[in-house]
């Protein structure tokens, strides 16, 4: 059985949420100067990549929502 690739939809979702998650991870990081700072660079850091990526899966949805006939 072979797997398909996910739809157009499916990937929006997918990319609403990714980011919407690293969102909500680097909004949580401790404000700089409250905690150890190697904890609330590497919190912010995994967000933004969280969101990047969010971005990246959202991109290739919307693409592909746009190219369907």
């Amino acid at each position: 059985m072979a797997l398909s690739a996910p739809g157009p939809r499916r990937l929006i979702l997918a990319g609403a949420l990714v980011t919407a998650s690293g969102l909500g991870v680097a909004a949580t990081a401790p404000v700089v100067g409250t905690g150890p700072a190697d904890r609330v660079e590497a919190q912010q850091r995994a967000g933004g990549v969280l969101v990047l990526a969010g971005w990246a899966i959202l991109a290739l949805g919307i693409h592909k929502f746009g190219r369907q006939k």
